[in-house]
């Protein structure tokens, strides 16, 4: 998977919510290609609302590993703004897509609880050195396996394939970006 993750040489400094931005649609995008690796594989959605859902998964993951890899890069406040911005540009472009799909709703709000819950969930799991632990991602490969139809290795799936492969791709973007 190719993704631009150099700003232009000749364009101004960037700021946090500039790269929370930049990074909540590579996100998107390593989201949507892993559920789109997870059908190429054999396991089925059944609509468009199903792979968003797990497309939502894939998105809380990515913004706990970008919290991970914040707090070893920036102070508190910096760590705080880059995150809350990066979880707003989520969630916007979450709901955008719920709504684009389902029509008027509380996608949104939806969307943030879910955030909110996950990052309790994940608090207690380790991620040392820039990686994640096996329970962090043994916790994802379940949250995915829970919405899956075809449950049959979904975990095993997610933990050695598909997840390591996102963290993978965003942290070389999120590398690149704040270059």
């Amino acid at each position: 998977m190719k993704i631009k993750s150099r700003w232009n040489k000749r364009a101004k400094p960037q700021t946090i919510e500039d790269i929370a931005g930049a990074l909540g649609f590579i996100s998107w995008t390593i989201s949507g290609n892993a559920v789109l690796e997870l059908e190429k594989k054999g396991y089925d959605t059944t609509s468009n609302n199903h792979r968003l859902d797990i497309i939502g998964e894939f998105l809380t993951f990515l913004l706990q590993v970008a919290d991970r890899l914040a707090y070893k890069q920036m102070d508190d406040e910096k760590r705080k703004a880059f995150i809350v911005a990066l979880a707003q540009h989520m969630a916007d472009t979450f709901a955008g897509n719920k709504k684009d799909l389902l029509g008027e709703g509380e996608h949104r709000q939806a969307f943030i609880d879910l955030i909110n819950k996950r990052a309790e969930d994940y608090a207690g799991l380790s991620f040392n050195n820039g990686e994640a632990g096996f329970d962090f991602l043994r916790y994802f490969g379940e949250q995915v396996e829970a919405l899956m139809k075809e449950k049959h290795f979904a975990s095993q799936q997610i933990m050695d394939i598909e997840a390591p492969d996102a963290i993978r791709a965003f942290k070389k973007a999120m590398t690149d970006l704040f270059k």
